[in-house]
């Protein structure tokens, strides 16, 4: 995406994919692991990142094809 290559077959896969799994993606029974965030002095929960991620994705996917149709005339 980062490159503009919207129509690359590894970008279409990964959208796919992102799309056949937004079912675990959401409110589901996957628990956070915790992980360090500083030598024994606390740990973060990352249960976020499962979700965040994978949409923040697929919504910058969204917007850059919609920014390209405009470029491009579809859709006025």
């Amino acid at each position: 995406m980062a490159a503009g290559e919207l129509d690359h077959p590894a970008l279409k896969r990964g959208v796919a994919y992102l799309q056949r799994r937004k079912r675990s993606m959401g409110c589901g029974t996957r628990r956070a692991s915790p992980r360090p965030a500083s030598q024994r002095v606390f740990y973060l929960r990352y249960h976020g990142y499962g979700k965040f991620f994978p949409l923040w994705a697929l919504a910058r996917y969204r917007n850059l094809l919609r920014a390209n149709d405009r470029r491009v005339g579809v859709g006025l």
